[in-house]
């Protein structure tokens, strides 16, 4: 996917200037007419695009274009940020844009016997113009876009010659936009069947014990992206994506040095961090189980490898185990597991572009703690089911068949129904025996990322099994946050915990966390997150980070921690902004870059939806916390004593004010890489 989202900055470039684009646009618009008014840009900027693949004669617009357009980005931007809630305009172009890219691969490829594209030297076409496009546009340095376009090349072709999807029901799965999302597949608008034996719910769960004594304790690791070339003293700042690996001599004069214990800047976790947050966490508490969600390989995307991601894997794995001798640790995949980053493919594609060989890894890793019995499924896919204790069960599930940006979904979306269908199975068992269920998932349901449909039939499984489940653990946003689960009627049905990250990506303190669990019913009680402060730290290179509880759910927030109690904290923060300014300095562990900025009422608003959306087109009960907020805010605004709000985080940036070099920007960013 990254190949190919290199091309849609040579689409913008082609197009901004054209006659056929209006002066303004009306965004209030109903859907239809939008969708209507971006096809038909988009069919615009196709045959502009085409005719370039065949002629590739450059008019001196083109020329004059791609000129301008690469002075007007960040080579970091362009790789480093996702793109969340955009503003209408931003919306349109990005859909606009993402049709257009499609039906010229479509055209090229598909359709045309004597397309540029199409023969036998396609793979070499299609390098050598994307290298090209990278170029002309300055998107990153050529080590970068070499290393992706490597990588990409063949997925993308084979996917592209093998899959009948089209525009729209491409740009629908990849924008989940309100307009945009006008695909009309059966194969990607699926309902799964679900058991009907169950109660009807009528109301929110919230029959959660509370804190005892007797409760088991779970430690939470996620997001490790350990940096196996991390090098103290090295450049935190660079152009690539990732830094604090490579050029030492020079980095002293520039002032951008990294740290010793880490680095807030655009870097992952040094090995020597690692272990001493394991050392603090064994010398910390006794833990009855480790989570491990997923993410262990770090964001250095354009130059892994199956060699490299496998030596990491393992070696981390063998760490966990050593440290937490004789305790069960349960593990799940993420995103940056795999060799390219995010592709997670059929079983019955080609060996070259196949992923069996992480699943085969994986399972070499994990069957020290995982009964024979796990094997099918984890070669299968990458998922599992175990029972530790008697009446309590674990489901670990690869969550990447909800990714937009793993590619292989846009092969065959009815490819991602059979591990749903497994875990629907597995849920149906374990209510009728009697079992509680914890589940471990990488990507949390809500994210922007998460295929919606997906995330859908998830949520109606959730709902389902509402009393069998006890507690939902993940990971991949890197930060420490909560998500709650409602059922159509708006009822909140499960509680999804968010173990934040202990890579420092980006501009965050190194964090793990641990949970009282009820040892009968497995429910969530209260948690803790355990930090240390990377300014202070580095200030200490030769002794220890001063690991120290950040602080504790049950005495900052509420005791309650059922679903029911949860919807209730998210109604009270929406009333009380300070209290939510609370959950937005823990959710980004009081990061000393985070606190300097602050976060605003919009950025406020965005923390809330956050937690209150798990199926990414649901947004009722985010809209219904965001106006009590607002009425709150504003409430506050008429106070001397209260502070006026600082400058807003979180990806929340006021888009209104930007101008078109900026918008390009964005639009060039589509998700190129991602948590």
């Amino acid at each position: 996917m990254k190949w190919l989202l290199l091309l849609v900055g040579a689409i913008a470039a082609s197009a901004h200037l054209l006659p056929e684009v209006p002066n303004s646009i009306d965004y209030t618009q109903d859907d239809k007419s939008l969708s209507d008014l971006a096809d038909s840009l988009a069919t615009v900027f196709e045959e502009e695009y085409h005719n370039y693949l065949k002629t590739n004669v450059e008019t001196a617009r083109f020329q004059q274009l791609t000129t301008t357009l690469a002075k007007m980005h960040s080579k970091k931007d362009i790789f480093t940020k996702d793109l969340p809630d955009l503003e209408p305009r931003d919306q349109f172009l990005t859909c606009t844009l993402c049709r257009s890219v499609v039906n010229v691969f479509a055209r090229t490829i598909r359709e045309e016997e004597d397309g540029q594209l199409y023969g036998k030297n396609s793979t070499e076409v299609m390098q050598g113009f994307a290298m090209d496009v990278c170029r002309r546009l300055e998107l990153q340095t050529e080590e970068v876009c070499g290393g992706l376009i490597d990588f990409y090349i063949n997925t993308v072709e084979y996917v592209m010659r093998h899959s009948e999807i089209d525009s729209q029901n491409f740009c629908s799965l990849f924008m989940n936009y309100n307009f945009c999302n006008t695909g009309k597949n059966p194969d990607y608008n699926w309902t799964l069947t679900v058991n009907s034996e169950g109660e009807p719910i009528s109301g929110s769960k919230s029959d959660t014990p509370v804190q005892s004594e007797t409760d088991l304790k779970i430690c939470h690791f996620t997001d490790i992206h350990h940096d196996p070339l991390y090098e103290p003293g090295s450049l935190a700042s660079c152009d690539e994506p990732m830094c604090c690996q490579r050029h030492k001599d020079t980095a002293e004069s520039t002032g951008a040095t990294a740290g010793y214990w880490g680095d807030y800047r655009d870097c992952d976790l040094p090995w020597h961090a690692f272990e001493s947050a394991l050392k603090h966490a064994t010398s910390n508490v006794k833990c009855d189980f480790v989570y491990q969600t997923g993410d262990i390989v770090d964001h250095m995307v354009w130059s892994t490898s199956v060699e490299k991601n496998v030596g990491v894997l393992s070696k981390v794995t063998d760490q966990l185990a050593s440290a937490f001798d004789g305790v069960g640790i349960y593990p799940c995949i993420g995103n940056h597991e795999p060799h390219p980053l995010n592709l997670f493919s059929p079983e019955d594609v080609p060996d070259n572009i196949n992923t069996k060989w992480l699943y085969e890894e994986l399972y070499n890793d994990w069957s020290r703690w995982l009964p024979e019995d796990t094997k099918e499924t984890i070669l299968k896919g990458g998922y599992y089911t175990v029972s530790p204790r008697p009446g309590f069960r674990i489901i670990a599930l690869n969550s990447n068949d909800c990714y937009t940006d793993n590619f292989w979904l846009y092969y065959s979306g009815r490819d991602k129904i059979p591990q749903l269908e497994w875990f629907h199975d597995v849920l149906l068992a374990a209510e009728r025996a009697g079992e509680h269920v914890h589940i471990l998932t990488h990507i949390p349901a809500g994210d922007g990322t998460c295929w919606s449909v997906w995330a859908r039939e998830y949520n109606r499984c959730i709902t389902r099994f509402h009393k069998t489940i006890s507690g939902i653990f993940n990971g991949h946003s890197h930060k420490d946050e909560l998500n709650v689960h409602y059922s159509d009627e708006g009822y909140a049905t499960a509680v999804a915990w968010n173990g934040g990250a202990l890579t420092t990506y980006s501009n965050k303190n190194p964090n793990y966390r641990v949970y009282d669990v009820n040892a009968e019913t497995y429910d969530v009680t209260n948690h803790y997150t355990f930090i240390y402060n990377l300014t202070e730290a580095n200030l200490n290179p030769d002794a220890e980070p001063n690991w120290y509880q950040e602080y504790q759910f049950a005495e900052e927030f509420t005791t309650d921690t059922s679903p029911a109690g949860m919807d209730k904290l998210l109604e009270n923060m929406a009333d009380n902004p300070q209290l939510l300014r609370k959950y937005w300095r823990y959710r980004v562990t009081s990061a000393d870059p985070q606190l300097n900025t602050g976060c605003n009422d919009n950025c406020l608003a965005s923390v809330l939806c956050r937690a209150a959306v798990t199926v990414n087109d649901r947004r009722e009960r985010c809209e219904e916390l965001k106006e009590r907020l607002f009425i709150a805010l504003e409430n506050e605004s008429t106070s001397t004593t209260t502070p006026s709000p600082k400058p807003e985080d979180d990806g929340a940036t006021a888009l209104s004010t930007l101008g078109i070099s900026a918008l390009l920007t964005l639009v060039l960013a589509l998700r190129l890489t991602s948590f």
